[in-house]
């Protein structure tokens, strides 16, 4: 009966598609990589129960719920997989680069380093079973930074991951903090991608925290401040190698540049004018369909600097998986600047081609 249900679901994501979505069906435009995707793998997250973590979160409603109110089933398993790869091909997304949106980041060494290495092997047994179709971001057991380290070296050599993913805030530490430095020297050598993500810690303030805003306001929040932290940490400045991605078009970064040029140099000592540090980073084209902002972000940063990224599946009981990608194609972009944003951009960030050097049996000793 699951079953059924579940792929009622998908049959009514992928017919509001096909009505919504035009210019991205062919054959030949089956390449679009969409960066920005969780998994929610069910061993990590019974790994964290253990460890007495709980914290809000949206799991995927009760199967029965109406299908304009579902979200799409994100976890590991072979069904939810399936279902996934059925909306990539009605979307016409070739690769989703997955990554979890719960972080490794425990108090006790041991455990954070356990934890990182779990979530790693779980989601890099997905790419291996599917490597046409998945790539993936290594989770890191942060603020530990020998162990970060350590599990760099592993998520890249061994699991062939092809960047590393770190949460805009560590617990009361931005993700620019200087003991981190040399996690940034070590991506920067392998000239890396690191994809930031928020907390959804409402940046620690009861207003955005008490009227329960962490949600739906905290995260562009966080986007737009750590967007200003590395221009004022010089990171993009000094580590040129390191490509840094920043979901949801850095909030409002788009619209501040010019204020930031005038008024961060009055209280910080810059290496350039923050609309240049600006177009050292990339940005994620999820901004739920707001045709102003991904507009406002392509004259700010540029087409070249704008990547696929959707938050699957986090839009999806509010638009079908299609229609988040499928808007792109409605902005009257040219064919050149369109090409960059859903493929282009992506296929030059991940062009270091990674595959796993361990064998399969790696992917199932327990932690």
């Amino acid at each position: 009966m699951r079953s059924r249900r579940l792929w009622g679901f998908v049959s009514h994501q992928c017919r509001s598609h096909e009505t919504k979505l035009s210019g991205l069906s062919s054959e030949k435009d089956k390449r679009l990589i969409d960066v920005h995707t969780h998994v929610l793998p069910r061993r990590y997250m019974a790994f964290l129960a253990k460890q007495g973590i709980s914290r809000p979160q949206r799991l995927p409603p009760p199967s029965d719920a109406p299908p304009g109110n579902r979200m799409t089933p994100w976890s590991d398993s072979a069904e939810d997989v399936d279902m996934r790869i059925n909306l990539m091909d009605h979307a016409g997304v070739r690769q989703h680069i997955l990554s979890p949106t719960f972080a490794p980041y425990l108090e006790d060494k041991a455990a954070a380093a356990t934890a990182a290495r779990l979530v790693n092997r779980e989601i890099a047994a997905l790419v291996v079973k599917k490597p046409d179709r998945f790539r993936s971001f290594a989770s890191l057991p942060l603020p530990h930074i020998d162990e970060a380290l350590a599990e760099i070296d592993y998520a890249f050599d061994v699991f062939g991951m092809d960047g590393a993913t770190i949460q805009c805030f560590v617990g009361n530490r931005s993700a620019t903090d200087p003991l981190f430095e040399p996690v940034y020297a070590e991506l920067n050598r392998r000239g890396a991608v690191l994809f930031l993500h928020p907390c959804v810690n409402g940046l620690c303030s009861k207003f955005v925290n008490d009227p329960s805003l962490e949600l739906s306001l905290g995260p562009p929040l966080e986007d737009t401040v750590i967007a200003v932290h590395y221009m004022i940490s010089t990171i993009p400045n000094r580590y040129r190698n390191l490509k840094i991605i920043i979901p949801h078009l850095a909030g409002g970064l788009a619209m501040l540049l010019r204020r930031l040029d005038n008024q961060l140099p009055l209280v910080a000592s810059l290496a350039e004018p923050p609309s240049i540090t600006a177009r050292r980073m990339w940005y994620d084209s999820c901004c739920h369909g707001s045709s102003a902002a991904m507009n406002a972000a392509i004259e700010a940063f540029g087409a070249d600097r704008i990547v696929l990224g959707s938050d699957y599946p986090f839009l999806t009981p509010h638009e079908t998986y299609g229609e988040t990608i499928g808007f792109l194609a409605r902005l009257g972009l040219s064919d050149s600047a369109l090409e960059l944003v859903l493929r282009g951009n992506a296929e030059a960030l991940l062009r270091q081609e990674r595959r796993p050097s361990a064998e399969p049996a790696c992917f199932r000793a327990a932690p």
